[in-house]
């Protein structure tokens, strides 16, 4: 992978890291938005889990 497509990789992981970031910051106990947050982790985990697998 050359440095332009891992920086690219990375900035992508970071973008990802800041969702997570940003709904655990609106995530408010007793809500019914527990399942749709972890829900949404674990599609932000498989991107970043793409995106190592590719820089490899």
């Amino acid at each position: 992978m050359s440095d332009e497509g891992l920086v690219s990789a990375l900035d992508r992981a970071d973008r990802a890291m800041e969702r997570i970031e940003r709904a655990l910051s609106r995530l408010k106990a007793g809500s019914g938005r527990d399942e749709r947050l972890r829900a949404r982790v674990r599609d932000v985990v498989a991107e970043l889990d793409s995106i190592i697998e590719g820089a490899r």
